[in-house]
């Protein structure tokens, strides 16, 4: 219904060939699939994402919620990120890099033929509170949190990281 409806007004269709993503207890839509399959409960009570709210008694956080695995998997290197920059850098930028490589191989690309073209890169976001957290002590304030940690910057990396000369918007 939808594709009828664009190609009468005359706009152009989307092709989506790659996927990636991360999920609640999943690294990739592999895993969350089979686990909705076998039935699993991927939303848990647990203290990984916030350790201090049995001791503080903080209110109005949920129980249960679903949270990654694990955010300390990172490979700064491969991504021609310095070690530095990386330690301030917001974890769904890291993310979001890993997402980008993934989604463009299972595309069928390689990333390396891609460099160079004109290839645009569209991000949606909401707020997080990383560039707080990374720019809150002075002593430990390295000075990538700024484009690290901005999420109006976010887009801009992806196009950085794989040499793409198209629009960059976050």
């Amino acid at each position: 219904l939808y594709v009828k409806f664009f190609l009468r007004m005359g706009i152009p269709q989307i092709v989506i060939s790659g996927f990636s993503g991360k999920f609640p207890e999943c690294d990739n839509a592999d895993e969350l699939r089979e686990k909705l399959f076998a039935g699993e409960d991927l939303v848990t009570e647990d203290d990984r994402r916030w350790p201090l709210v049995r001791l503080t008694g903080l209110h109005g956080l949920p129980k249960r919620n679903g949270k990654l695995k694990d955010l300390s998997g990172f490979d700064a290197k491969f991504f021609g990120v310095h070690p530095k920059q990386a330690s301030a850098m917001d974890p769904g930028l890291r993310i979001l890099l890993e997402n980008t490589y993934e989604a463009i191989v299972d595309a069928g690309y390689n990333p390396e033929d891609l460099r160079g073209q004109k290839i645009g890169v569209y991000v949606g976001q909401t707020i997080g509170d990383a560039m707080d957290n990374l720019s809150r002590d002075p002593e430990t304030l390295v000075g990538y949190g700024m484009t690290g940690a901005n999420r109006a910057m976010m887009a801009n990396r992806i196009s950085f990281t794989f040499d793409f000369r198209g629009p960059s918007y976050s």
